[in-house]
């Protein structure tokens, strides 16, 4: 909405940018694991077998949702 103390000018102007989410499982997928770094990813202490394993659960679950 506009305010006294906001010019209208400026939201007419004003861009937009938004990011478009990825469409499908694997895009998202993909999305997400490009995000993690190597750091990250050998940053666990109890086991990367384990720990990757639940990474991939985790990131497959939340492409799912």
């Amino acid at each position: 909405m506009p305010k006294d103390y906001f010019p209208v000018s400026i939201l007419q102007n004003g861009i937009k940018l938004t990011t478009e989410p990825p469409r499908g499982v694997r895009a998202n997928m993909k999305r997400s694991m490009g995000a993690l770094d190597d750091y990250k990813l050998n940053q666990c202490n109890k086991g990367n077998e384990v720990y990757h394993k639940l990474l991939l659960g985790l990131v497959f679950f939340h492409a799912i949702v």
